[in-house]
């Protein structure tokens, strides 16, 4: 077992980096259901109305956001032998685990017994153990490292393996449902086995990985949430980021969730979805692989962030003269270009913004600057989903039909193809305005130096 070293600014091995990224392989699934699928299970495997799924989504999603806080706080004021992220990896790792499973054992008693399971289910999976889980993997390389470039490297790895397994999940996931049977049993017996993959994953990553970083004031104190909280409203870049994230999220609540239905009712066969998501996600891994080297070598992240905008933007107004055939396939790959770019320097823009608030107020606060800017990314998808279930049912839309009306059908079309142009376009607006590139090197001059200056006078 690793523990805490005082090594902070080293650089982080390739071998550890990728410790670190496998956690994806544990967590993405069950973002990948969340993303892809799980809404699609609640209306058309166990018909529960889109617009109740819907609003259940957006209450719990906005809850959940800001338990990302609390869970940020939780983990910045643990101080084990083995660090403050680690060891909430392997504490979460049975319930992650036994999470996957209670997804999906919906009890068949009637439409409100049915609701209230999801409620409660979706609650306490996505506001307790998901975010729990998150949160440590979110905040991990702020603790393993002060070293910017390895932290930016650190978070592609992850990124890219983050994709690489949504890719494969996605490509076979409805082949593997029908494959153990179809129906809600078989979605048990995948979760099953994807629920205790993630409890290894997350064990194995706990005994290979170390952290080297502490937290807190300026005398190394622990920080109260509500000093820590207060800190963070005096951080403009922590806004932007968490802005560019609502956006991300936007984007792919329009792409992955919004994506099996169009496969099923504009495609005409749900297995497409594979199709679609692969159009997008093997040029998005491609990216992810070359963007490390791109950040290494001193690529500026908000260049590659407006570059990946456009990007989106291209590909979105491609899809909207054409729908389907090679010139949609290649607007899926523009829009999967954009979006490995953006993820791949997104969580490195993020981690920049803890030195910049610590330069800002004095006050250091790692695993609250990383965890609470999931209020964007679960407050966007809750709203996305919502808007999305809301818009289905005042089309006519049942999950349970044969054929859905032709106003449901059209609102699908919109919804994947239109929406998004918007969105990338405030996405773009969003990364221009970021300008803590140029100001990091500086900032953290000044921070050297006030460290300095206190060890001289103690």
């Amino acid at each position: 077992m690793k523990s805490v070293s005082t090594d902070s600014n080293r650089v982080v091995s390739f071998g550890e980096k990728v410790s670190y990224g496998i956690t994806e392989i544990a967590c993405n699934p069950m973002y990948t259901i969340f993303c892809s699928f799980l809404v699609f299970f609640y209306t058309d495997v166990i018909g529960v109305n889109a617009a109740a799924v819907g609003t259940i989504i957006l209450i719990s999603r906005i809850f959940d956001g800001f338990s990302d806080i609390i869970a940020g706080n939780i983990v910045e004021h643990t101080h084990a032998k083995s660090g403050s992220a680690r060891p909430w990896i392997l504490r979460i790792a049975i319930p992650l685990g036994i999470s996957y499973i209670a997804m999906f054992t919906v009890p068949d008693c009637g439409e409100w017994g049915k609701l209230i399971y999801i409620f409660v289910s979706y609650n306490v999976i996505q506001s307790v153990v998901y975010t729990m889980a998150n949160a440590a993997m979110s905040a991990l390389p702020t603790y393993m490292t002060n070293d910017r470039n390895s932290r930016s490297s650190c978070y592609a790895v992850r990124l890219f393996i983050a994709a690489a397994t949504q890719t494969v999940l996605s490509l076979k996931f409805m082949n593997i449902i029908d494959a153990l049977g179809g129906g809600q049993r078989a979605w048990i017996k995948l979760a099953a086995i994807l629920g205790t993959v993630a409890a290894i994953v997350f064990a194995i990553v706990y005994m290979t990985t170390r952290e080297t970083v502490t937290s807190g004031g300026e005398n190394g104190e622990d920080v109260p949430l509500l000093v820590g909280l207060k800190a963070l409203m005096h951080n403009k870049y922590w806004f932007s980021v968490l802005a560019m994230q609502f956006c991300c999220v936007l984007h792919q609540v329009t792409t992955l969730t919004v994506g099996v239905y169009y496969a099923k009712y504009i495609l005409n066969d749900a297995k497409l979805v594979g199709n679609i998501i692969m159009y997008h996600h093997f040029p998005a891994l491609v990216v992810m692989l070359l963007v490390p080297i791109a950040l290494d070598k001193g690529a500026s992240k908000r260049t590659l962030a407006i570059l990946s905008g456009v990007s989106m933007l291209l590909g979105s107004l491609i899809s909207l003269v054409y729908a389907s055939g090679v010139p949609f396939i290649i607007s899926m790959g523009l829009r999967g270009i954009g979006f490995g770019a953006f993820s791949s320097v997104i969580y490195g823009m993020l981690a920049d913004t803890v030195e910049y608030g610590e330069w800002k107020t004095g006050v250091r606060t790692q695993a609250i600057n990383v965890t609470a800017n999931g209020v964007g990314q679960k407050i966007g998808s809750g709203l996305g989903t919502a808007a999305f279930g809301g818009l289905l049912t005042m089309c006519g839309y049942n999950g349970m039909a044969e054929v859905q009306t032709a106003s449901a059908v059209s609102c699908i079309r919109i919804i994947f193809i239109v929406a998004p142009i918007a969105i990338y376009l405030i996405l773009i607006v969003l990364a221009w305005l970021f300008k803590l590139d140029k100001q990091f090197p500086q900032i953290q001059k000044e921070l050297e130096e006030r460290k300095r200056s206190k060890a001289a006078v103690n």
